[in-house]
């Protein structure tokens, strides 16, 4: 049972329209308490202290309260089951609050002081109901970043998780800077200031889960040092644990979160399934299941990272990683819809982007200090239902000043939201209004829109025309018009190719050195923080890598690069430190502009090695072939349209057609025709961007 104490003097008889009954407990973010509904049912109000929810940089404390409730109402979309569902939130006399559904029993903290560790079957399915709330919570888009065994409620009907997302609802910045937690169950990147993401919750699972089985955290409770320096630096301490169990808990308090499994990979795995799952599902089932028109369903389960020093046979060569490494790894759908524009025929770039509808944005000089943007909740992101015949017929529509043609469907995954022409003497960028309509956002300028569609990045492409000894990207917040000019590299060296994050919060570019004669080569790449507007530019070796883009890798805890080992073009994986981690040998040519990823990140896409109207679709984990598409001779395999199709462009004959295309290699729907002028550069080269429809 919980223990409800009595109201202390100066506590509120009611918040938000909800009668404080009893006080549930208090800690360093507040106090929650029991409350009812007017209708009698009863629910937890965490009370937060004054002070915590700090404005906005640039804003005023008035909008601090707004901005909160902003922040917090993402936490609605997380599902219910293994968690306490959140119901609303708000402020009252200058304190924020959240409300959720009363979970009836002890923490897990309680309940092993007073009744010792969890065994067997307990404890089993103690991890069974944890990480299917951790899946679900970043399912949403959510890290938690403040799992421990005091968030974990034992209810009559299983474990619940609380608190989820409240480190982000109070603002407190996600690269180490006021990190919240409790320090012996925190990730080492936690205490050494690294951004938090998913990962960081299953090393925290992993302690809480030696506590529910010891009675003590892996790394001990003594002096605050001790603790920390053990995470950072010492080997956990699993006591008694035993089995599978012992190896999976072991694999979370890895001290790399590159090399930690998914959260859904460890729920499959503690639910029978045998090693590291590929990413589950029978998308593929037999190499061509999902070629058929059969509308399917995509389970978009996670990609799991290989066994570290792993060798893969591959047709035409081996899949290698380095000891002690693993690649792709990756969270439930994060790499979902993350996606980047490609170069067709000598300057068309055809790109499925992960944004939402484009927003106009007109380009204006950036004056006086550069502000800080607000930062913001991650947004979802919800796995698409992959309808493996898209929907015809579709209607057709003109892009402005050109004579390319776009077909459109309300139910299409994605639409066109921005496009950019490079002309000899001029240049001109578009991009969609909130009615569907194009206008322009300044020459010489490619507008790319973020995934949740708030934000855009404006790259300039004429690098001479920027007055700064350094190349820079200009971030335009959609709600206020405001633009944040981000610094990137010092010039000579210049950056291109940008690709959003899933969440929207990381801008990804490719930085180059450029000969006399404009020859371009990759030296490395550049990764913007939204939220700080700040950069951070990577060095990393390229051998073979030419002029080819860096892209997200599934995960987006790891970037992708192909390259070429004399004649046999692969794929080379790097962490965000630069360092190479894996290589995918002789798959073919990958595709350079458009990510070469599925949306789920099951599978990526090249141009096979033998054949030259064959486009293959790889395994990310195993790197193992797992089928064939037929395309045409004269073709440019543009990416993914969804998990189940190709975006394809026949360059046979004019206007090229850009067709739907099918596993099976059959052409479903037209896309898009693009006149040889404008595909040839004569006179202007157009690059489009696609992003989700936000009419589907």
């Amino acid at each position: 049972m919980t223990d409800i104490a009595s109201l202390r003097p100066g506590d509120p008889e009611s918040i938000g329209g909800y009668a404080l009954t009893g006080r549930i407990g208090e800690g360093g973010q507040g106090s929650v308490y029991l409350g009812t509904t007017p209708s009698g049912e009863r629910v937890a109000i965490k009370v937060l202290r004054r002070g915590l929810v700090p404005p906005a940089p640039g804003s005023v404390a008035s909008a601090a309260p707004e901005r909160f409730q902003r922040e917090t109402e993402i936490l609605r979309r997380v599902a219910p089951f293994c968690t306490a569902q959140v119901v609303e939130s708000g402020t009252a006399a200058g304190r924020p609050y959240i409300v959720s559904e009363y979970i009836e029993g002890p923490t897990l903290q309680q309940s092993v002081e007073r009744d010792g560790p969890l065994r067997d079957a307990r404890l089993r399915r103690l991890a069974v109901g944890t990480m299917t709330a951790l899946t679900a919570i970043h399912r949403a888009g959510i890290v938690h970043r403040d799992f421990k065994p005091s968030n974990v409620l034992l209810g009559r009907d299983g474990p619940r998780v609380i608190d989820f997302g409240i480190a982000r609802a109070l603002d407190v910045s996600a690269t180490g800077s006021g990190a919240i937690g409790t320090p012996p169950y925190m990730a080492p990147e936690q205490l050494d200031g690294a951004p938090v993401e998913p990962p960081a919750d299953l090393f925290s699972w992993g302690s809480t889960m030696v506590f529910a089985a010891t009675g003590r955290p892996p790394f001990g409770m003594d002096s605050l040092p001790a603790v920390i320096n053990r995470i950072l630096h010492r080997d956990p301490d699993l006591g008694d644990l035993e089995g599978d169990l012992r190896d999976l808990i072991a694999e979370c308090l890895a001290k790399n979160p590159a090399v930690r499994p998914a959260a859904r990979d460890v729920l499959l795995r503690l639910l029978g399934a045998q090693g590291r799952p590929s990413g589950g599902g029978d998308l593929l089932s037999a190499g061509t299941a999902a070629a058929s028109d059969t509308p399917q369903r995509a389970t978009a389960l996670p990609v799991g990272a290989p066994p570290p020093g792993g060798v893969y046979a591959a047709p035409g060569g081996p899949v290698s990683t380095d000891p002690g490494t693993a690649v792709f790894p990756t969270q439930p759908d994060v790499a979902a819809g993350s996606r980047r524009g490609l170069w067709i025929g000598a300057g068309v770039a055809l790109a499925l982007v992960s944004a939402a509808l484009a927003y106009i944005f007109i380009p204006r000089d950036v004056t006086g200090p550069v502000a800080r943007p607000t930062p913001s909740a991650p947004s979802a992101s919800p796995v698409r239902e992959v309808t493996a015949a898209p929907p015809t017929p579709a209607a057709e529509s003109r892009l402005p000043e050109t004579k390319t043609t776009v077909y459109e469907n309300p139910d299409d995954p994605v639409r066109l939201t921005s496009f950019m022409y490079l002309g000899s003497n001029e240049s001109k960028s578009y991009a969609r209004d909130t009615k569907g309509e194009f206008e322009s956002t300044g020459p010489y300028q490619e507008p790319l829109v973020s995934p949740d569609g708030t934000w855009m990045a404006i790259l300039p492409w004429l690098k001479d025309s920027i007055p700064q000894p350094y190349d820079q990207v200009r971030l335009v917040e959609r709600s206020t018009g405001r633009e944040f000019a981000v610094r990137l590299t010092d010039k000579p060296l210049q950056n291109f190719v940008p690709y959003w994050s899933s969440d929207g919060r990381r801008l990804l570019l490719t930085t180059y050195e450029v000969s006399p004669t404009n020859q371009r080569t990759s030296v490395g790449f550049v990764i913007v923080d939204r939220d700080t507007a700040t950069s951070k530019a990577v060095s990393a070796p390229t051998p073979g890598a030419q002029a080819n883009p860096f892209m997200w890798a599934p995960g987006e805890t790891s970037v992708a690069q192909r390259y070429l080992d004399g004649n046999k073009p692969g794929i080379r994986i790097y962490d965000l430190t630069g360092k190479a981690l894996r290589t995918i040998a002789n798959v073919g040519n990958p595709i350079d502009y458009e990510s070469m990823f599925s949306p789920a990140g099951k599978f990526f896409v090249t141009l096979c090695p033998s054949g030259y109207a064959i486009a293959c679709i790889w395994d990310t984990t195993t790197g193992r072939r797992v089928t064939t598409v037929p395309v045409p001779v004269k073709r440019r395999v543009v990416g993914w349209y969804n998990d189940a199709h190709l975006i394809v462009t026949d360059l046979s004959n004019s206007p090229a057609r850009v067709t739907i295309t099918n596993l099976k290699g059959k052409q479903v729907r037209l896309l898009a025709e693009i006149p040889k002028s404008e595909i040839d550069g004569n006179p202007y080269r157009l690059i489009p961007h696609y992003g989700p429809n936000p009419n589907n």
